[in-house]
This record gives C-alpha cells, structure tokens and sequence, in this order.
C-alpha cells in the first residue's frame, strides 16, 4: 500500500488530503506563525498569549514535542517577566519611599503587568497596592480610580480590600449608594480580621475615617501599628495613619505624640517623604496650639520635599496648618487665600480626599473675613463658601458621618451670623447641640467661640460670655492656647475683663454630669469614675470639661467649693 505522505513529498505530486489533515496542516501554520509574531511583540502580555496560543494549536497539531517547547518557552519568558516585575517593584518603592511619586507610580505599575504576565496574581496585587498608595500620595484621583477598579475586582485581593476600594470608586463617581454600604463592609470585614492581609486595617481604617468612625479607626489604625516589625518595618506609616486618626478626630496633642517618633523613624530609615507627611501633621498640631515657630519650620520641611518629590497629601497638610496659624491669629484673609486652592483644586497644591476636610476651616476663615466688607461683596463670599460647603453636606448625609455633619451646622451657623445675625441663635443651637454628643472639645469649643463673637456683635455680652468662657476652659482643657486667647480677648471686648470671678451653680448639670462631678469631687481618678459608671475614661474626661465649662472652673479644688454650693 502506497504511503499518502511519502507521494505527498514527490516533487509535482498532487495533494491529496481529507478534512482531518487540512485541519491539522491549518494547525501547524497557526502555530508557526503565532511563534514568529511572540518573537516580534513589544508588549510582554501579548507575547505571552501568543505563545500560548501557539502551544495550543501545536498540542491540536498533533505536535507534543513541538508543544513542549513553546511551552518551556513561555515559562522562560515569565521567569524573565517575574524577574523584571521583582526589580521594578524594588525600585518603585525606593522612590515611593524617598524619590518622586510619579516615578514610583510608573515603576509600580509595571511591576504589576509584568507580575501579571507571569501569573504571580499575589505579587501583581502587592504592586497594585503600592501604586494605589502612589497615586493617593501624588494626589492623583484618575490614576487612584483607575487602581481602586482593578483592585475592587481582584482575585487574589482579600474580601475587606475589595470592599474598600470598590466603596472608594463609587464615592468617586459620587454613587453613594454603592459607596457607604461597601466601606461599612470594609470595616466589618477589617474589625474582624485577625493576621490577615496586612493591607485589610490600614484599608479599613480609611475606610472608617471616610465614614466618620473615629473610633473604629483608632482601633484598626493599632492593630496594624501592633503587627508591624519596628521601626525598620512600615512603623512610620503606620505611625503617621495613627497620627492622622487623631488629627481627624481634633485630638491635636496625641496627633503630634504619634507623629513624632514616627518622624525620627522615618528619617532614621530614609523614608522622606513618610517624614514629610509626618512633618506636615506636627505642622498642624503646633499651629492649633499656637507655636507659630514650630508650625512654620515643619510645614517648610513638609512642604520642601512635597515639592520635591511630588507630593500632595504633605503639602495640603503644611498649608492647611498655616492656614490655622492665620485663622488662630486672627488674620482670616491671609487664611482664605492659602485655604481657597485646596478646596477648589485650583493650585499645585489639591488632593481629591482631604480637600473635604479643609472645607470647614474655609468656609469659617470667609466668614471671618467679610464681617467688614461692603452688603454686596459679603453676600457674593458667602454665596461661594456655601457652594463649597455642599460637597461635605451630600458626604454627611449619604455617610452618617455625625462629625461631618456637627461641621456642617457650624459652618452653617458661621455664614448665617455673618449674613443675617439675627437669624444666627437657632443654627448655632442645632450646631451646639450636636457637637457635643460628637465628643470633640475643640470642635465645641470653637462653635462656642464663633456663637459668643456673634452674640456680643449683637450686643448681647451676658449670653456672649458664658459661650465665650466656656470656649476659653475647653481651648485650655485642649492645650489650644492661641485659640484660648482669642476666647479671652472676646470676653474682655464683651465687657468682662478677666476670666475669673465666682463658679455659676451647679444646677444646670446634666444627670451624668453631675454624678462624674460628685465622684471626682470625693477625689477619685477619672479612671476610678469610669469603672463605678461602667463607661469609658474618655467619657468621663468628655463630661468632666463639660461640667468645668458648665460651671466656669478651671480645677478639681473649684469643683468641690461649686457643688458644696449647689447642697440643699
């Protein structure tokens, strides 16, 4: 019997061939040439689908052999993919670290195609992480969306991580909706992670701050602090996020005792621009205790390498800080002119988060700054600080963030005293009432101050300084001084011209407050109060300035002779 394939090879023989044959020859030549065009791609992703491609069509050939070399082929080349993602990963971080951001973003993403390319989905998402975490430091809200999509639908990402990136993406495209339930999640899902991803609490930390649980943040802002390797590990990022937590929630002082030796660590590792947001974060807490020096020399070092480097969540923070050191001092149009760009975006200087956050230092520097000016050009700055002031009423709506929305009302209060005063009692009511159950004593006591300035602009100095002292004792209870002073200037022009004079009764306490003042008046600790009341000591701290604000004292000694006063 003649063989088809040996007449096949004749020269001028005719092919004859059935249907299976043409297919396994159409095999062949796509293999082939899927081989050459591997060999010719650019892009290592291409490269190796074709190769791929072609390994297949040599196995449906018939080929094993030739399969088997495209095969190792293609291991080679994700080898060589593997090998280049590993060095652009360390150099992206080098520079992530202590270089320019926008070449760690660069670098980071190639580090994730190349990851990619070679089906390493663990290391592909560590590079994602990173150049997310480029982005968010280079301000750059396109790139961190962008990120934020292909983390949010990951594979190898843990649930927590999705949550929150896809949360972040939403709240982007202002689809609320989708945003706050999958950032609850995120934080859910964070809270009860033990030894996870470490990635899962610092992302659930934000989270948490982006909905206003300041709590929750502290707490998962810890336990990545704990499971941290020190000092030469990520403990200057971490301390940096804690020191945020605590900026977001105006505990200013703690803010700066984290910051700190955050600062030394950083430096100590070579991680500047970690130190330059740490500086930025000093920069703020001196500028709200009025050490003008110190704020200044921090934001000068934060914003040196902020420029350097490309750095925009540094730089927001050194400017909002002088910006504070003006509105403390009383200078609110030299305030409004550094605040205006971080809230429009108009400047060098912009993050597309933390503008949000300095909306309410803006809205009251503006506030501040037209009481002088003619009705029309009043009316025209404060027709532009309510635009701005819209962004965080939406967030503090859809979010439930309470402390948004307690910054809300004060801003509110502030515009309204400057637009019609006589108007202004019921917002700085609603304002009053809500940010004390919020918790922070600076934010009431600066509501406290701006509903005093109001009361004695209308010519009321009896109401105004009892806010206006009560503003004072919480300023000081705070460590804010500059901001204290202020309150004492505001009394002495309300017509009381020193803050002493005789503790007011005891009657107008609060149930709870009068039981913590009791405890602390037979001379137990604040710790000692918590546990006979089963509440926490920072709730005690909480009534405790309350109740020295309440009553115009300034020590313990004071507490016992006012409720000795107030015994039937």
């Amino acid at each position: 019997m003649r063989d088809p394939q040996a007449a096949d090879r004749r020269p001028g023989s005719r092919r004859r061939t059935g249907p299976a044959e043409r297919t396994r020859r159409l095999h062949v030549r796509c293999s082939s040439a899927l081989a050459r065009a591997a060999g010719r791609a650019e892009d290592d992703g291409e490269r190796a689908r074709r190769l791929a491609a072609a390994e297949d069509h040599a196995r449906s050939a018939g080929l094993p052999r030739r399969a088997a070399e495209l095969r190792a082929l293609s291991l080679r080349r994700k080898a060589v993919s593997a090998a280049r993602g590993q060095t652009e990963l360390t150099r992206g971080l080098r520079s992530l670290r202590a270089g320019e951001v926008i070449n760690a973003r660069e670098g980071l993403r190639l580090a994730a195609a190349l990851y990619r390319h070679a089906d390493r989905p663990d290391d592909e998402l560590t590079a994602l992480l990173y150049a997310a975490e480029a982005s968010w430091t280079a301000g750059d809200g396109p790139g961190y969306a962008a990120a934020a999509v292909r983390i949010g639908g990951h594979g190898a990402a843990p649930e927590a991580v999705r949550d929150y990136f896809r949360g972040f993406a939403a709240a982007l495209r202002c689809d609320h909706a989708r945003s706050v339930p999958a950032l609850r999640e995120a934080v859910r899902r964070g809270a009860a992670d033990d030894g996870g991803h470490p990635a899962v609490p610092v992302l659930a930390c934000r989270a948490a701050l982006m909905l206003g649980e300041v709590s929750q943040a502290r707490d998962l802002a810890g336990r990545a602090l704990a499971r941290s390797a020190g000092p030469q590990g990520t403990a200057p990022e971490l301390l940096g996020l804690l020191a945020l937590v605590e900026l977001v929630a105006d505990n200013h002082a703690r803010a700066g005792a984290h910051a700190e030796p955050g600062l030394g660590a950083a430096l100590a590792g070579g991680r500047h621009n970690t130190a330059a947001q740490l500086s930025g974060t000093l920069a703020m807490a001196a500028a709200v205790r009025g050490d003008a020096a110190a704020c200044r020399d921090h934001a000068r070092r934060a914003l040196g390498t902020a420029h350097a480097h490309g750095l925009m969540v540094p730089a927001l923070l050194a400017t909002w800080s002088l910006g504070w050191l003006d509105l403390a001092q009383q200078r609110p149009r030299a305030a409004v002119e550094l605040l205006r760009p971080l809230v429009l975006g108009q400047s060098g200087v912009h993050h597309f988060a933390w503008r949000v956050r300095v909306i309410p230092s803006f809205v009251e520097a503006v506030a501040l700054a037209v009481a002088g000016l003619p009705a029309p050009a009043r009316k025209r700055a404060c027709r532009q600080a309510r635009l701005i002031l819209r962004t965080l009423e939406e967030w503090a709506e859809v979010s439930g963030d309470r402390r948004a929305r307690a910054m809300v009302l004060h801003c509110r209060a502030v515009l309204a005293a400057t637009a019609a005063p006589a108007a202004a009692d019921p917002c700085f009511g609603r304002a009053l009432a809500l940010v004390e159950r919020v918790g922070s004593e600076f934010a009431q006591a600066r509501t406290k101050l701006a509903f005093g300035m109001a009361l004695r602009r209308l010519r009321r100095p009896g109401d105004a300084r009892a806010h206006l002292r009560g503003a004072m004792l919480l300023f000081e209870a705070c460590g804010a001084e500059v901001w204290a002073e202020r309150a004492r200037d505001e009394m002495r022009a309300a017509g009381q011209a020193e803050p002493g004079g005789r503790p007011r009764p005891a009657a107008s306490l609060t149930p709870q407050q009068l039981r913590v003042a009791r405890h602390v008046a037979e001379g137990r600790t604040n710790r000692e109060v918590a546990a006979l009341l089963a509440v926490s000591h920072r709730t005690v701290d909480h009534h405790l300035r309350n109740v020295f604000a309440a009553l115009g004292i300034r020590s313990r000694v004071e507490l016992v002779h006012a409720l000795t006063a107030h015994q039937p």
